[in-house]
C-alpha cells in the first residue's frame, strides 16, 4: 500500500520546522508509525463490517512495521498466516446435522453436512472437520480434514476493496501529519 502526499505539503512542513532539532524527521517519523498501527485497525474493522471473522484473529494476522529511527523513515503493514480455521469465524455453531457457518454477514448460516467441531491433535485449539472419503464413501473414524475459511487477505486485495483500503490510509495520514506538525512545533515531542 502505498500513501502518497504532496511534494508542495512536504516542503511547507520541513520549513515550519526547520528552526527545531530533528523537527521533520520527528513529526514524520511518529505520522508513519501511527497511520501504520491506524490502518492495521481500519483493515479489522474493513473485513468485520462485512465477515463474521473474529477481530483477534485478524489483528493477529497482521504485523505493523514501524520506523527504525529518524534516518529510515518507513512503516509498513504487512498480512500474511496460514488458513482461517471455521472455528474463527464467530457463530460457528455444532448442530445434530453438522456444523453451521455465517462466514460472510450478507448470506446467512450455511451448513456443512457431516462436519463437527472437535479440539486439535497438537494445539487443543477447537476445530472443525469433516470425515474423508475413500472410493465415494466417507470413512467411519479417520482421517479426518480441518476446513478453513477464505483467507482475509483475498478480501483486502479485491478490485473493489484495496482502494477503499487505500482511501482510508491516505486519510489517516494526512490528518496524523497535521496533528504532529503541529504538536512539534508546540514544543511537546
Amino acid at each position: 500500500m502505498e500513501v502518497k502526499i504532496s511534494k508542495s505539503d512536504l516542503i511547507r512542513a520541513e520549513r515550519m520546522l526547520t528552526g527545531i532539532k530533528s523537527g521533520f524527521p520527528k513529526a514524520f517519523k511518529r505520522t508513519l508509525d501511527k497511520t501504520a498501527s491506524g490502518t492495521q485497525t481500519d483493515m479489522v474493522a474493513f473485513v468485520r463490517e462485512r465477515y463474521n471473522y473474529k477481530a483477534k484473529v485478524l489483528r493477529e494476522r497482521i504485523t505493523v512495521y514501524k520506523c527504525p529511527s529518524y534516518k529510515h523513515l518507513k512503516s509498513s503493514v504487512r498480512s500474511v498466516g496460514p488458513g482461517v480455521h471455521l472455528t474463527d469465524i464467530a457463530q460457528t455453531r455444532q448442530t445434530s446435522r453438522g456444523v453451521t457457518v455465517n462466514v460472510k454477514k450478507a448470506t446467512g448460516r450455511k451448513l456443512i453436512p457431516h462436519a463437527f467441531i472437535a479440539p486439535g491433535r497438537h494445539s487443543g485449539k477447537k476445530i472443525v472437520f469433516i470425515r474423508e472419503t475413500i472410493r465415494g464413501r466417507r470413512v467411519g473414524r479417520y482421517p479426518i480434514s480441518p476446513i478453513y475459511a477464505s483467507h482475509p487477505e483475498v478480501i483486502y486485495n479485491t478490485a473493489e476493496n484495496w482502494p477503499e483500503i487505500e482511501k482510508q490510509a491516505d486519510a489517516r495520514f494526512r490528518k496524523n501529519f497535521d496533528h504532529e506538525v503541529e504538536v512539534v512545533l508546540k514544543g511537546i515531542a
